[in-house]
């Protein structure tokens, strides 16, 4: 009897658990944000500035260093499926910045649930990959757990602060499909670019006026040359293994665990509301992730 569906089973599900994994680190590790920021005191676009800048800065010496001989090749041979991903990574995180700072953050982390949709969505029209039923449910889960969260400050925003808030989830979600569909890209490269994208936009929307106080560099500074940089790459990498809507389902996570951190450092107790909506998040995507498991886990052929 061939052993080749169950070892090409067994591939599946090994590859299904190695995407799973790389993604979810880079999501905790990209949850420091909200709580490096508070740490910073600097917000909007000051903030927006240092976090690209250092995040560029961090990406280009762990490429060039990587790949001394043929890293201007690389860039070469990128061309514009790269600076595309790369340009997406830079405007989804500029939306976000506007978003909070137009619509509010309720707003814009309700709408950020809506990442998946968008992945599927894209995948659907642009490559004809059916979406998982299933994960699709999920998102919606996850989607509710979210609004529950902020439901009291969600809504009174300018159409003008929407259509910012609603730019990140699109945005995000398209350059995960994307990523899916190119996956020899350079994921170091891709966020590299973003980086220099969102610090040289943030640059020019503040005439120049990105200085802050020394004090307020540091937790920047940690954001920027380690914790952004490995995350955006894991994510990234992530989307070589899962489909992109999964992978967008799991970056649901950062609103859950950003909070958290904030909670266990700065003392700040969540509400109930809070603690209800995370429990809806955590339970659609671990059920999510449960069934992909099994499903492939069935596709065994005695």
């Amino acid at each position: 009897m061939s052993t080749h569906p169950q070892e090409h089973a067994h591939s599946e599900r090994a590859t299904y658990f190695k995407g799973l994994t790389i993604a979810t680190i880079g999501v905790i590790v990209l949850s420091f944000d909200a709580l490096l920021i508070r740490l910073s005191g600097v917000g909007g676009f000051q903030a927006s500035f240092w976090r690209a800048l250092f995040t560029g800065i961090s990406l280009t010496i762990v490429f060039f260093g990587k790949n001394r001989k043929s890293a201007k090749a690389m860039l070469a041979s990128g061309g514009r499926t790269m600076w595309t991903s790369g340009i997406l990574w830079g405007l989804s995180g500029l939306g976000f910045t506007l978003g909070v700072q137009t619509a509010g953050a309720a707003n814009t982390l309700v709408l950020l649930g809506l990442a998946p949709l968008f992945a599927a969505a894209f995948s659907l029209v642009a490559y004809r990959q059916k979406p998982s039923f299933v994960t699709l449910l999920a998102t919606l889960g996850a989607f509710g757990g979210i609004f529950y969260m902020y439901r009291n400050g969600f809504g009174g925003a300018s159409p003008t602060g929407m259509l910012f808030a609603i730019s990140t989830p699109t945005l995000l979600g398209i350059n995960l499909a994307f990523l899916r569909r190119h996956q020899a890209m350079s994921r170091v490269a891709v966020s590299m670019i973003g980086g220099y994208v969102g610090a040289l936009i943030s640059l020019v929307v503040t005439g120049g006026q990105v200085a802050i106080p020394t004090e307020s560099l540091l937790p920047l500074l940690i954001l920027g040359l380690f914790a952004i940089p490995f995350s955006q790459t894991m994510i990234s990498t992530g989307t070589r293994y899962i489909p992109a809507a999964e992978s967008a389902l799991i970056n649901s996570l950062e609103t859950v665990l950003g909070i958290t951190y904030v909670w266990i450092i700065l003392g700040e107790a969540p509400t109930i509301d809070f603690i209800v909506g995370a429990a809806i998040v955590m339970i659609s995507i671990t059920a999510n992730s449960l069934y992909q498991a099994r499903k492939r886990n069935n596709r065994v052929v005695a």
